[in-house]
């Protein structure tokens, strides 16, 4: 279940991080837009978008960051219960996954047997696989996105998912085990082409690896 976790936290991160998949057409908005590298995997060159989410029914407050079209991709989720605050951050890198406890300096490096899919520049074995369906629009925090729901099977078990798309980023996640809503997180901010530090890519030292 740890595995599945953190795959569809990957997911979440970041919908279409993805390299093109292997003799699928490229999206008619990375031709057109020559500043958009052809191995880009999303259409903004940064950004930092925070979320509200509620996974598992703990409320947790995330931000994401992204940078060289989301090639780096890092986000930082805050779960506050009164007593005790705890501080997670993630990091990517392709499809590996660096979760780290800030307060603790402890960690773990996970290898997806996975990659998030590409909503970019899907094929149609990817769309096979996941069942990916297109289901409509919807504005989240004023942007125009795509609904698309799919399901992903890891250790035996499938998993419900909606997410809702927006220049190759997810704003918004739904996934579900059965009946059971596992994870629901919506953007409310988003900046665009935003300046970050480099240090948010960086493992912090001193972390110790499980």
């Amino acid at each position: 279940m740890k595995k599945l976790a953190l795959f569809l936290m990957m997911a979440a991160m970041s919908a279409a991080s993805a390299s093109a998949q292997p003799g699928g057409s490229k999206s008619g908005l990375l031709f057109a837009n020559a500043s958009i590298p052809a191995d880009a995997r999303c259409e903004l060159k940064s950004g930092i978008i925070k979320f509200d989410a509620v996974t598992q029914g703990i409320k947790v407050e995330t931000t994401q960051y992204f940078d060289d079209y989301g090639k780096k991709q890092a986000a930082v989720a805050v779960v506050d219960q009164g007593m005790v605050k705890t501080e997670t951050k993630t990091l990517q890198f392709e499809d590996t996954i660096y979760q780290i406890n800030v307060a603790m300096k402890m960690g773990q490096k996970i290898v997806s047997p996975e990659k998030p899919i590409n909503y970019l520049q899907l094929t149609p074995d990817v769309i096979e696989k996941y069942k990916i369906q297109e289901v409509g629009t919807e504005t989240i925090a004023g942007r125009q996105c795509k609904r698309y729901s799919e399901q992903i099977t890891q250790m035996g078990q499938t998993v419900n998912v909606e997410v809702w798309i927006w220049k190759g980023v997810a704003l918004k996640s739904v996934m579900k085990l059965g009946d059971t809503e596992i994870m629901n997180q919506t953007a409310t901010d988003i900046q665009e082409n935003a300046t970050i530090d480099p240090k948010e890519f960086e493992v912090p030292e001193g972390v110790t690896f499980m």
